[in-house]
């Protein structure tokens, strides 16, 4: 039987799913949960913070028609990001042993299934719900052929209708999933995309509720 892994090399993924992904995996290694399951990342999250801030700071300012200096820059920072990415998915994939939940917690990518061909289409049927208490959503959508796993976005709707993304959540089921920790009162919005070894699907159109 296939043993779970996460992908340790990111170097074919664009500066922009680069920067997106490192900003994803820091705030999920630094979520309680997952400094439960991996106590002793390597590099340590103390260490991979500033990688991580140093290369979405550079990626920035060299995206904006940045001089031959900030674009140089920015590719030693990539470079060093890479290098810490790949050592880390080496970690998880050690201590989480083919474990699924432990290694979607980190918010890396699974490594790619062979019979995979293409990316997985997008999500439909998305239903937002009162969870069974105060402050919980629950989100259930139509499952997805061929998807690995559902990136599932929240954010807050201003009563302007402007929607501020705020958090990510990985899941692999497409049914019970809770959402908690939502305050009540406040409209939360939330959209999903799949990904599998192929590739990512598209966003879905967000749905809302104020919570309860």
């Amino acid at each position: 039987m296939r043993k779970e892994k996460v992908i340790s090399n990111y170097s074919g993924w664009s500066d922009y799913e680069l920067s997106t992904l490192a900003g994803r995996i820091l705030k999920a290694m630094q979520e309680t949960t997952a400094q439960a399951n991996f106590p002793q990342p390597n590099p340590a999250i103390t260490v991979l913070e500033p990688l991580v801030n140093d290369y979405i700071t550079k990626h920035e300012i060299a995206s904006r028609r940045g001089s031959a200096l900030e674009v140089s820059q920015k590719n030693e920072s990539r470079y060093a990001l890479l290098n810490a990415l790949r050592s880390l998915a080496h970690y998880v994939n050690e201590v989480a042993n083919g474990q699924l939940s432990l290694l979607l917690s980190t918010g890396m990518v699974l490594a790619s299934h062979p019979s995979i061909t293409q990316a997985p289409t997008m999500v439909e049927k998305v239903q937002l719900r009162d969870g069974r208490l105060s402050g919980q959503l629950r989100l259930d959508f139509k499952p997805v052929k061929a998807a690995w796993e559902y990136e599932v976005e929240i954010g807050t709707m201003a009563s302007t209708g402007e929607i501020t993304w705020n958090k990510v959540v990985l899941t692999t089921s497409s049914r019970g999933n809770v959402l908690s920790e939502m305050e009540p009162g406040v409209r939360y919005c939330v959209r999903i995309r799949t990904r599998n070894g192929k590739g990512t699907g598209d966003w879905c159109e967000p749905v809302s509720l104020i919570a309860r």
